[in-house]
């Protein structure tokens, strides 16, 4: 590495200044820009539960469509860092952060092997400003890791396929059981894979070479996915089969979940979408930017179809896009977290095509790069008002610990869009007289309302609430939007 340094110096300068720019990026003021609700409140709670208590967890999230179960795979991911951070819920989502950054150096590198310095360059610059990445940068969330994952599983097969690097194989297994367990749509990079698997095998039996050492790292590849899976085969066994029927539910024709009809017209939809958003972010179009993209790409991957490397981008957005299409739901861009780094390599290597064509289409092309990037640092998430959800949170369970006077209490949240877990986590830890409504109904009942005036705790319907009985309000404050109130019974 140091002799690569001395040799590249100018390159390994551009490299620096990219890295560190996304590094600032994903970490300024990542304490107030991190998403902390109901979701990271409950995956920090499992967290520390196995740190503190040892409480070994054999299932992840439940997704939001299926109700099924992802493996527990990112939960220990969290471990080290919410050790490291003393429980603090900014060390996960700093790991978050770290792993986005060193997913950008990984792409650089895949991108300069691929298709040389320049495209590494544009590759690594745009993944570094790209809002979409940033965002999903930053905050510690399951489906957050899936790019590297993803372009983990790539790479590897690819060495398989093109180098005859079999040792590949078991990574790339570990790599799929990662991918899958930080969202289910991990299954969409398993065409990729088993294709070039295939190839691999026929160019084997063409060469008439040994297949000794690729099926046995095949089958090392497949022990480890099927470990890296078998907490959740364990999980259906104990409760028979709930995730397997929920499978089974969800691809039934009656789930209405998937459909054939749009699947001929989505695909580009969905192309220009993922482009659009991750270069420009935006998820209305910029519709002159996108067509020229959209049309420039196409172009490009005919042009240069042989090349092996293209093969394989091609084959992994396709696969990944196809899918997409048949799911009949709403379509969000951190599904198409397992293509981030594809969309980068395909504009990085399109770019610097380019820029080595006649002088028209290079300055063309650099100037709307540079518009590009302007526009990314111009609106850039980074540079935004700060949610401050973390801070906010905290300051609401420290004024319930505070005017609880030592005593028991009851709480309880309501809010459209949230549940109470992360203020659980904050109240949990300061050690606060606690008491769920489950447990025992004490004199006292904590509301925090995050619906603004139209709030009315007295009588409202929420569980936590209305076990507590007849009461009244007593107090009231409020933290930013937060209105909180404390409840007495009546008498």
């Amino acid at each position: 590495m140091i002799n690569w340094i001395k040799n590249n110096k100018l390159e390994f300068a551009f490299l620096f200044v990219v890295l560190a720019l996304a590094l600032f990026l994903r970490l300024f003021k990542i304490d107030g820009f991190m998403t902390f609700l109901g979701d990271e409140g409950r995956d920090v709670r499992i967290v520390r539960d196995i740190i503190r208590d040892g409480n070994l967890v054999f299932i992840g999230p439940q997704t939001s469509v299926g109700n099924m179960y992802l493996g527990p795979l990112y939960y220990y991911m969290m471990v080290p860092a919410l050790f490291l951070s003393n429980f603090d819920p900014v060390g996960p989502a700093v790991m978050v952060a770290l792993l986005s950054v060193f997913t950008i150096l990984f792409t650089w590198f895949v991108a300069r092997r691929w298709f040389g310095k320049e495209a590494a360059f544009v590759a690594s610059l745009l993944f570094a400003v790209s809002s979409v990445a940033i965002i999903y940068g930053r905050t510690s969330w399951n489906p957050n890791p899936m790019p590297f994952f993803a372009l983990l599983c790539i790479w590897g097969i690819y060495q398989v396929w093109q180098h005859k690097k079999y040792f590949w194989l078991p990574i790339v297994g570990a790599s799929a059981a990662f991918a899958l367990q930080m969202h289910y749509l991990g299954l969409l990079l398993l065409p990729t894979i088993g294709l070039f698997w295939l190839f691999s095998l026929i160019n084997l039996i063409r060469g008439k070479h040994s297949t000794k050492s690729f099926v046995k790292n095949t089958v090392l590849a497949i022990l480890i996915f099927l470990i890296l899976m078998s907490p959740l085969v364990l999980f259906d066994i104990k409760h028979s089969g709930m995730n397997f029927s929920a499978l089974k539910a969800m691809l039934s024709a009656k789930s209405g979940v998937f459909n054939l009809a749009d699947s001929l017209t989505k695909p580009f939809t969905l192309f220009s979408f993922t482009q659009s958003t991750l270069l420009t972010g935006n998820e209305k179009p910029k519709i002159v930017i996108t067509i020229i993209l959209c049309l420039a790409s196409a172009s490009f991957v005919l042009i240069k179809r042989k090349k092996s490397s293209i093969q394989i981008i091609t084959s992994w957005i396709l696969f990944t896009i196809i899918g997409l299409s048949l799911y009949n739901q709403p379509i969000y861009i951190h599904y198409l977290g397992l293509v981030y780094p594809a969309v980068f390599l395909l504009s990085g290597a399109l770019f610097s095509s380019i820029a080595k064509m006649n002088p028209v289409f290079r300055w063309i092309f650099i100037t709307l790069l540079a518009i590009i990037i302007a526009n990314a640092l111009r609106t850039s998430p980074s540079f935004k008002n700060p949610n401050n959800q973390l801070k906010r949170t905290e300051q609401a369970a420290d004024l319930i610990i505070q005017e609880s006077k030592d005593h028991e209490f009851n709480f309880g949240l309501i809010s459209k869009n949230n549940y109470d877990e992360s203020y659980r986590y904050f109240l949990e830890n300061k050690k606060a007289k606690l008491v769920r409504g489950e447990d025992k109904i004490v004199d006292q009942l904590f509301v925090i309302c995050e619906d603004g005036e139209k709030c009315q705790p007295e009588g409202n319907p929420d569980w936590q609430i209305a076990v507590f009985g007849p009461s009244h309000v007593v107090s009231t404050w409020q933290i930013d939007y937060l209105k909180i109130y404390k409840l007495e019974h009546t008498r």
